[in-house]
């Protein structure tokens, strides 16, 4: 009788196996291999770090602005009064709020190369007392305090602005115009055309550093900057200039 019921069982044993399919034991260890998983590798992100080049021109110092006139309401007489404080020179030091009442339209960088701290800022007139039309206004900007080190080591940028209505009317006037010929007296290593922002500039480089000039309203701005101030920083600056009005409250 054991032996009858230990059969019965091997045979309804075979039975179910054959009932599987031809490959009973093909999901064998199937259940333990999803929850044992494989091995989990730790990753790590870089994330692209990029370094400033300019800093915002809110930090910048002035280093005219203590400057008082005497007359600043007065347009002829803070000429005269700009003009005799140079004592016979024509390149004069001149605060913001003067530039402002005598070439209001001159336009200032909003940025400056990493390291900047101060800017000074001058007036140029011609020997009858007059406002210089090239140039009308000159500004430095320096990493250190202006004029206690070398200007080769300290002043980084220098921006002239000059009255330039004839050349920015051609410019404007035809395509034909924008060329490197346009500079070509001047003692350059290289000249090429950039597009900031819909408008042709020059950059042309020296031995001394690079200048990028172009043309807005009636004025010339021609942007010097040291050996050791990238092309891509004069690009950012070239592309933020704004009415230096706008910036007289600011960096005090």
């Amino acid at each position: 009788m054991r032996r009858f019921v230990r059969s019965a069982i091997l045979l309804i044993a075979a039975m179910t196996l054959f009932a599987c399919g031809g490959e009973p034991f093909h999901g064998l260890g199937q259940r333990s291999s999803d929850w044992i998983g494989e091995p989990t590798i730790p990753t790590t992100t870089t994330v692209a770090m990029t370094i400033p080049i300019v800093v915002s021109g809110e930090t910048l110092k002035w280093f005219n602005d203590a400057i008082v006139s005497k007359s600043p309401d007065d347009p002829d007489a803070l000429r005269r009064e700009i003009f005799e404080r140079g004592a016979g020179e024509l390149i004069i030091q001149a605060s913001r709020a003067e530039i402002v009442a005598l070439a209001p339209e001159v336009k200032f960088p909003t940025l400056a190369p990493v390291g900047s701290q101060y800017v000074t800022s001058q007036l140029v007139f011609d020997g009858s007392g007059a406002l210089s039309e090239d140039p009308t206004a000159g500004f430095g900007i320096w990493s250190s305090e202006p004029y206690t080190r070398s200007r080769t080591v300290a002043q980084v940028i220098v921006l002239w602005v000059a009255q330039d209505e004839t050349g920015a009317d051609e410019v404007s006037a035809s395509p034909e115009n924008v060329t490197c010929a346009r500079f070509a007296g001047r003692a350059t290593n290289g000249c090429e055309i950039l597009d900031i922002g819909g408008v042709p500039v020059w950059s042309l480089k020296a031995d001394n550093g690079r200048t990028l000039v172009w043309y807005d309203g009636v004025y010339r701005y021609e942007l010097f900057g040291r050996p050791f101030v990238s092309v891509e920083a004069l690009v950012e600056m070239a592309s933020t200039f704004e009415p230096i009005s706008q910036l007289v409250v600011i960096g005090r």
